[in-house]
């Protein structure tokens, strides 16, 4: 058996403009498992605002071969899951191997990733990032909305934020949410942008405060009008434990949990909070749709699903992932576009 880890530089179409600036694209680290003529592929997404690096990744994963080799001789990675490595500390390297694991494994037995978790009926709302570099190119943005039931809006923080809003209100009247990635600079003004942004017609705000501040997220929640939902301020599910009741819902993702058994987890947990339903979104960082696709199989049991990031970016090595008329469309199996990138960059 072989495992290498190869690292891509993901390129957004446009400049991405986020609260803590704005970025060309974001590394990411794919791995590679090569066992019984078989051969499958896991993603790490690594923004420079989190700590992992492909540096990391290659370290971790190197110490790990053992365990891998084990569990896919062995056993059934899907019914013996607490087998797969998995770490806190490193939750995309975790998510890379785990997919790839499981990857391997639905091959092996001619099925799809998806047929080995529940699916539901529901579909989920879908949301269209669009940030403030994004408005010269609204156009295109409005007529890529047409398979997305939602928008949602990235704000800074900055006094122009309100200004941003009302502008795409001028273009369009399709429905949208906020992201302000712990852009307030605390929860008073951040209280008077969510009440602004209600009378906009806003269905929810996610993360307008720093990660670490449940308290402040708490007295929003108590004073806002709309759902306060956390993303950065929970990662894992030891996390959603311990802080879900300063909030109304999490965005989980794949790349702050650790992969799809830890995602499952979290969409499992059902708090009651006052008689509301606790909100799950499955979201995205910037991924290919190697990444998107993974997470796509949970995102019938969310109730939001942000996963537009193969639309946002520009050498995407994968494809088979598709958004067609506000529905998550999934080929038999996620590829390669080109089938020697990894060959060329064999480690």
């Amino acid at each position: 058996m072989k495992i290498s880890v190869h690292p891509y530089f993901l390129e957004f179409i446009h400049p991405f403009a986020l609260a803590h600036g704005t970025r060309k694209g974001t590394q990411l680290a794919f791995v590679k498992i090569e066992f019984e003529g078989i051969v499958s592929f896991g993603e790490a997404s690594l923004p420079p605002y989190r700590k992992e690096t492909v540096d990391s990744v290659k370290k971790w994963i190197e110490t790990q071969k053992e365990q891998v080799f084990s569990l896919l001789a062995t056993n059934n990675p899907f019914k013996n899951n607490e087998d797969i490595p998995f770490s806190e500390e490193h939750p995309s390297a975790s998510c890379a191997l785990q997919t790839a694991i499981l990857n391997w494994y639905a091959i092996a037995k001619g099925k799809k990733l998806s047929d080995f978790f529940l699916p539901t009926n529901s579909t989920p709302n879908l949301t269209l990032t669009i940030t403030k570099n994004d408005y010269e190119f609204i156009e295109e943005k409005l007529n890529l909305a047409e398979h997305f039931s939602h928008f949602k809006l990235k704000l800074t923080g900055s006094d122009d934020d309100l200004d941003f809003v009302k502008a795409i209100r001028n273009k369009t009247d399709i429905s949208f949410c906020i992201d302000l990635n712990q852009g307030c600079k605390n929860q008073e003004t951040a209280i008077e942008l969510i009440n602004n942004l209600e009378k906009l017609q806003c269905v929810l705000i996610e993360q307008p405060l720093k990660d670490t501040d449940h308290e402040g997220h708490y007295w929003l929640k108590q004073r806002a009008p709309l759902p306060i939902i956390a993303d950065e301020s929970i990662c894992l599910y030891d996390d959603l434990i311990q802080f879900h009741e300063a909030y109304s819902g999490v965005n989980i993702k794949l790349m702050k949990c650790g992969g799809l058994f830890q995602a499952q987890k979290m969409i499992d947990f059902n708090p009651l909070i006052r008689e509301k339903k606790f909100m799950k979104l499955l979201g995205c960082m910037a991924e290919s749709s190697l990444g998107i696709a993974t997470a796509a199989v949970l995102a019938s049991q969310c109730a939001m699903a942000d996963l537009d990031a193969p639309f946002l970016t520009k050498n995407d090595p994968f494809k088979g992932f598709q958004i067609i008329n506000k529905r998550i469309e999934l080929d038999e199996r996620i590829e390669l576009k080109n089938k020697m990138l990894f060959l060329l960059n064999a480690q």
